[in-house]
């Protein structure tokens, strides 16, 4: 069992406690930029927030396991088992207060705009529509794909249905991925803090 005594944990709430007491899971899909997703995640912890990651298996390419586990303390989802994961974080007490994928590739919001649940990712996701845990989304890919129709269509139906989407930096003939300073103000808007303190005394679902 993973506590607040992790010493990767010591950063909660050393800047803000805006998301004190919020549990996020970071998703973290197979684009250039998951190499930015330990620097998302320690944003959101020192606002408050304990962080926990989903990784998709091709993200796991770009980005080790091991350096989400030591940016969050926590221990990192990169498939399913018979724990059941998607559900650990989507029912009961110990569900996450907001799903973050970042970075997201077509692939995935293709998966998530049609109820494709064919990963770790793709499962939570399917989980937290269900539950209506709130859902944001961080694009990353190249323009020309951004700007396909298909896509566009898929992003429409899930805004529709509810997810939220942060806005890219368009530069380069590039989707890139909203700064972490962007992706922390997202985050707080759609988490309003607490109105009481609300001390977490574990990390594990």
């Amino acid at each position: 069992m993973c506590s607040l005594s992790n010493p990767s944990q010591k950063i909660i709430g050393t800047d803000g406690q805006e998301l004190s007491g919020k549990r996020i899971v970071l998703a973290v899909t197979a684009s250039i930029s998951a190499y930015r997703a330990p620097d998302i995640a320690r944003i959101l912890m020192r606002h408050g927030a304990q962080v926990f990651c989903f990784m998709s298996r091709n993200a796991e390419q770009i980005i080790n396991s091991n350096t989400l586990e030591w940016a969050t303390g926590n221990p990192v989802v990169t498939k399913l088992t018979g724990k059941m994961e998607h559900i650990s974080f989507t029912v009961g007490e110990s569900k996450a207060d907001l799903i973050l994928v970042a970075p997201c590739t077509t692939n995935t919001i293709g998966k998530i705009a049609h109820g494709i649940d064919d990963s770790a990712i793709t499962s939570l996701t399917s989980s937290a529509l269900g539950e209506r845990i709130p859902i944001l989304i961080a694009a990353a890919m190249h323009q020309s794909m951004y700007d396909q129709p298909i896509v566009s269509d898929n992003i429409r139906r899930l805004i529709e249905v509810g997810v939220e989407f942060i806005d890219p930096i368009m530069e380069e003939e590039k989707v890139k991925l909203a700064s972490p300073e962007q992706i922390l103000s997202a985050v707080t808007l759609k988490l309003p803090p607490n109105n009481s303190s609300n001390k977490i005394t574990s990390s594990t679902p």
